[in-house]
């Protein structure tokens, strides 16, 4: 690893590195921020960052290693998410035994024997990971408390296993988890389901390599991925969980995912009500198993598939009763080493061998985008109040290094009352088209959405994409779009927020302290308020003129 000297040698000299190794030594330096760096960079640059506690756990023989099982590629996501958001992660791994250690950098801590009663308190993280392999009933009556008990405080859980009951020792009996992915309560029949190894009815989303028409167990390991379908909400927006920049996929969609012989399977849509709030699961990605795959040309005994597809990817957003997210997936083998790198596809527990040497693994392109998910979840289904104090940043950054309001106004020193609600509507949109550039579309919006929840929560709650009572509500009378488009509305009082902070000048001051950056909510909502009123206002002028106009009974 490069000493200081060096990278302060480097930083010096960075106009002579090439635009990679320039991505890199950027990234290193605003993950380090040695102290050679502070002329450089603004004061609020060196204040604290956002603290995200992150427990993953594990069982069996799935581990934190770099072998075929591990998941140490998976851990890496971690370090890009430090690296390119305010957030500083620590991480505490257990497993239900014994595990190979992770020499990642951002982990606290390892715990072997790991039990949830005893081993941590539950309620110090952020967010839990849960990988499981053991077949059993669940956790034990002292542990499932705890953990239904962090649930409902706000934590976030995501949870996987593989085809039939695999997982199930660990994720079997958690309230909620249980009943959006199938573990043990599995068709009578399960040779022939959906759920089985062999049978013609498995989940086998395993693609033969390029220019190949026969089926290997260890295609999982090569190149070609499965092309799931993601579920497309309004607006024409993935969800938070499969949306990616669209300077890196035009689409903003992530629709790969990486392929297995036979993967679990999410359940049937279902409401739970919590708090006395009814709220759906939503199954967001659906996976397709082709007709006639077998593996090896059938001399491994696995039936020829007969297609059909099954949901893969299932949420369900607890923070609508004000519990915890939740992210189910049909299987670990879409985040351990074999599938992403091919590390163990030349033989190992997960492999049969029966391609010659170690597979190549993803390529760059879609492992990005499957490594974008990854992130994704992480940031999706954590508590609030890192969250929260991430948005701040975010904030600060748009105000002060994007153009943001010179780029919108003629005058940029303007006075709020005499600026155009076109005006501030530019200032919005465009803060979405950064944002979507820089993190993804769906990110965006649940960014603009969490603004102005505050100031209005049914507002939000109704321009909300993705929420799931909406959905459900009968439609049977509506148009397929809508008649009016609010996000003008969004747009100007986002716009109005910007020109809040601008205004405020210990905020939009280079001797901006830390003190002031606690302010920023409360000044950003101000300036919303005011956008809001001002857009209602005008809107009600409107809708009259069009009644007196058309002759219409509003």
């Amino acid at each position: 690893m490069d000493n200081l000297k060096e990278l302060e040698l480097k930083f010096k000299n960075i106009h002579l590195l090439n635009r990679e190794d320039r991505i890199e030594l950027t990234r290193k330096l605003e993950l380090m921020r040695p102290d050679f760096l502070k002329p450089y960079y603004p004061k609020w640059w060196w204040w604290k960052r956002c603290d995200v506690r992150v427990l993953i756990v594990t069982d069996g023989s799935l581990n934190f290693g770099t072998g075929a099982g591990g998941l140490s590629e998976f851990l890496t996501i971690f370090n890009q998410l430090q690296a390119t958001t305010w957030n500083n992660y620590q991480i505490t791994l257990g497993h239900r035994s014994n595990s190979v250690l992770s020499t990642n950098s951002l982990v606290v801590s390892q715990i072997n024997n790991f039990n949830f009663q005893t081993s941590v308190t539950l309620n110090n993280f952020d967010q839990v990971w849960l990988f499981g392999i053991n077949t059993g009933s669940g956790l034990s009556a002292t542990e499932l408390p705890i953990m239904e008990n962090y649930m409902n405080g706000g934590g976030g859980v995501f949870a996987t296993g593989d085809h039939g009951f695999l997982g199930s020792a660990l994720c079997g009996n958690i309230p909620r988890v249980k009943d959006m992915r199938f573990w043990s309560d599995l068709p009578s029949d399960v040779t022939n389901s959906s759920a089985a190894m062999s049978g013609s009815f498995r989940n086998d989303t395993n693609r033969p390599s390029s220019g190949s028409t026969s089926m290997y167990f260890d295609n999982q390991s090569d190149s070609i991925p499965q092309v799931i379908a993601p579920r497309i909400f309004s607006g024409g927006l993935p969800h938070p969980l499969l949306s990616i920049s669209t300077s890196i996929r035009p689409s903003g969609i992530i629709d790969v995912m990486p392929d297995h012989p036979h993967e679990g399977e999410c359940k049937p849509e279902r409401t739970f009500t919590v708090n006395g709030v009814s709220v759906p699961s939503q199954n967001i990605a659906t996976s397709y198993v082709l007709s006639g795959s077998t593996t090896n040309n059938g001399n491994v005994g696995k039936t020829p598939t007969t297609a059909h597809s099954f949901p893969s990817i299932g949420v369900w957003d607890g923070r609508l009763a004000n519990v915890g997210r939740i992210v189910v997936d049909s299987t670990w083998h879409h985040f351990v080493n074999i599938n992403l790198n091919g590390e163990g596809s030349q033989g190992s527990v997960f492999s049969n061998n029966d391609l010659a040497g170690r597979q190549t693994g993803l390529n760059a392109n879609d492992y990005t985008a499957i490594k974008q998910y990854f992130m994704n979840i992480a940031t999706w289904m954590t508590r609030r109040k890192p969250y929260f104090c991430w948005r701040r940043f975010i904030w600060i950054e748009l105000l002060r290094n994007s153009q943001l309001i010179e780029a919108s106004l003629n005058n940029p020193t303007e006075k709020i009352e005499k600026i155009k609600l076109a005006d501030l509507a530019s200032i919005g949109s465009l803060a979405d088209e950064i944002l979507s550039s820089k993190y993804s579309p769906a990110f965006s919006r649940e960014f603009m959405l969490d603004c102005l929840e505050n100031q209005n929560q049914e507002f939000s709650s109704m321009l909300n994409n993705w929420n799931p009572k909406s959905e459900n509500e009968d439609k049977s009378d509506s148009y397929y779009e809508p008649w009016i488009n609010f996000d003008l509305m969004l747009y100007t009082s986002i716009g109005a927020g910007f020109i809040a902070l601008r205004d405020d000048k210990n905020i939009s001051s280079d001797r901006i302290s830390e003190k002031d950056l606690d302010r920023i909510s409360d000044v950003f909502a101000k300036g919303m308020t005011y956008g809001l009123d001002k857009s209602v206002q005008n809107f009600s002028l409107n809708l009259k003129g069009l009644s007196k106009s058309a002759n219409f009974k509003l």
